[in-house]
């Protein structure tokens, strides 16, 4: 039963990656395909002219004209190979762009409309880096194929003319070369488990790494000589990776070299059998260069060809399914909704229960109030009581546990989230301090007007930040930060969340909502929010 499921998986993830790279590059795969198969059959080729060159030179009186157009027709093959794995190596990075492309325009596309109940859990983030890695295998995948593909027809011609001049001595060559891809297959997947496992370790080690390194924190870095106690936390982590990674590649090279050894015996067999027939007569030195060179390739090819498959049904195929797991996420954004929200009226919590993820306790219980058109409603707390986890459930960025949130006297659900959340304009408490430029920053609220100058002003001015904006060297279009550009300006924590509250007034939405608005701000800035409060929110809620 469970291999029955792993076979259909593996066809699964077969098909994924076939339409992937299908649907982006269209015939470019099959071109890259026949290439691949004209490759492998040069080499075959070259094989054979390399053994009529000797068995000439061989000869008492070898025939010079004849020599040469050889010997230029090799030179010839070798070029011409060159050449097509030139084209190859382009054509496989042009597949592989566009491929990658539209693997992450998908992956963002289900991240835009996934629920932040997913994203924020380390189960969540572990699921999302699982599905970046899987990008690789994905793409990857069907551009391996064709390599195995032609090399199946390179291993089917060179190991048939090893089977017409001795069987039982290429099978046994054969033979010898499965412990080995058995082993790799063993050591692939104890690889990719440890790579599951220490993931979150892995998170961990990198934030050590980006405190020392960013800009962000590199003032408390310093200030509290965080460096060496940061690092020794690095090290220690990143050591504790590296001695685990480093026992798993030592048993893996020990296991290597043994089956290598077993594998290379068996050619070795096979090249003192063709010596002795030689010896005796039987065949040319040509021949012996010939089966010598389809042994090599045949052994190339078949151990190659079972290394990717065995490789493909185990590791490949786990990744996928993560990706398959990731896609099957319920995504609540993707209802389109019954109703049309045209104009809003009124928003009620009726006995709204919440708790955050993988957590007890109850941040909301029992919340219940309505919010009418026009109305002005402060929500008072002390930190932790769940002031800001209204706002993010208003906006539909959670599911609640029990109760109902309804706008216009219907359940949020009967909605097209996106219509819902194009009614309000939102000062978070956490707002984001985005490096782009002034425009930027205050147009990222509505981005279809992010041209229209006078109406940007006008949010500045409604923040007080239009007194710095005057100083700036290139106005609405000097960076926020010197992160993409030397010239721009360094901003306060305050005048961050002015410009933070410009981009809330900008929306110009039926509803503006200012969580915690003045946490950054001096006491005349603060004064000047609180006394303009009902003209800024004009006719809108508040």
């Amino acid at each position: 039963m469970k291999q029955t499921r792993q076979m259909k998986l593996f066809f699964k993830s077969i098909l994924y990656s076939v339409q992937l790279v299908y649907n982006s590059s269209k015939l470019m795969i099959l071109f890259y395909l026949l290439l691949n198969v004209v490759d492998k059959t040069i080499v075959l080729v070259n094989i054979d002219i390399i053994r009529r060159i000797i068995d000439e030179i061989s000869l008492e009186q070898p025939n010079i004209s004849l020599l040469i157009l050889i010997i230029l027709l090799y030179i010839g093959a070798l070029l011409l190979k060159q050449a097509i794995s030139s084209a190859n190596t382009i054509i496989e990075n042009s597949i592989s762009e566009k491929a990658e492309h539209r693997y992450n325009v998908k992956l963002l596309e289900k991240l835009e409309k996934l629920p932040l109940s997913v994203i924020d859990t380390s189960f969540g983030e572990d699921l999302i880096n699982d599905v970046q890695f899987a990008e690789h295998s994905a793409v990857n995948f069907t551009l391996r194929m064709t390599e195995i593909i032609s090399g199946f027809y390179l291993f089917c011609v060179a190991f048939i003319a090893l089977i017409v001049f001795n069987v039982w001595v290429s099978l046994l060559f054969l033979l010898l070369s499965v412990p080995g891809i058995i082993i790799d297959v063993i050591f692939d997947r104890k690889s990719e488990a440890f790579r599951r496992k220490t993931a979150p370790d892995v998170r961990k080690f990198c934030y050590y790494r980006w405190m020392l390194t960013d800009i962000w924190p590199a003032k408390d870095v310093r200030m509290y000589d965080l460096t060496k106690p940061i690092k020794e936390r690095y090290d220690t982590e990143k050591d504790i990776y590296r001695k685990a990674n480093k026992a798993i590649d030592k048993k893996k090279l020990s296991a290597s070299l043994f089956a290598e050894v077993i594998r290379r015996s068996g050619e070795i067999i096979f090249i003192i059998f063709v010596v002795i027939q030689a010896l005796d007569g039987k065949i040319t030195i040509g021949d012996v260069v010939l089966y010598t060179g389809f042994v090599f390739t045949a052994s190339g090819s078949f151990q190659a060809i079972m290394q990717a498959i065995a490789l493909w049904y185990t590791v490949f195929t786990d990744r996928m399914k993560r990706v398959f797991e990731f896609e099957k996420i319920v995504c609540p954004d993707d209802n389109g909704g019954i109703r049309t929200l045209e104009k809003f009226e009124s928003l009620t919590f009726d006995n709204v229960y919440f708790k955050y993820p993988f957590t007890d306790k109850l941040v909301l219980q029992g919340t219940s109030f309505t919010l009418k058109n026009g109305d002005k409603l402060s929500i008072v707390g002390i930190n932790g009581s769940g002031k800001s986890t209204i706002i993010k459930l208003m906006l539909g960025l959670y599911q609640i546990e029990s109760g109902q949130i309804l706008i216009n006297g219907y359940p949020m659900s009967d909605y097209d989230i996106n219509d819902v959340r194009k009614m309000f304009s939102v000062l978070f408490q956490s707002f984001v301090q985005y490096p782009l430029t002034l425009r930027d920053n205050i147009a990222l609220s509505d981005m279809q007007r992010q041209d229209k100058d006078t109406e940007i002003i006008k949010a500045l001015e409604q923040s007080g930040i239009n007194e710095n904006y005057d100083k700036f060297e290139k106005g609405l279009d000097t960076y926020m930060t010197r992160q993409f550009d030397d010239h721009g300006v360094e901003l306060s924590k305050g005048q961050w969340q002015k410009i933070a509250l410009s981009r809330a007034y900008f929306k110009n939405a039926e509803i503006i909502i200012f969580d915690e608005p003045s946490a950054a701000l001096d006491a005349e800035a603060e004064d000047r929010i609180f006394k303009n409060f009902e003209s800024i929110s004009d006719n809108r809620t508040g």
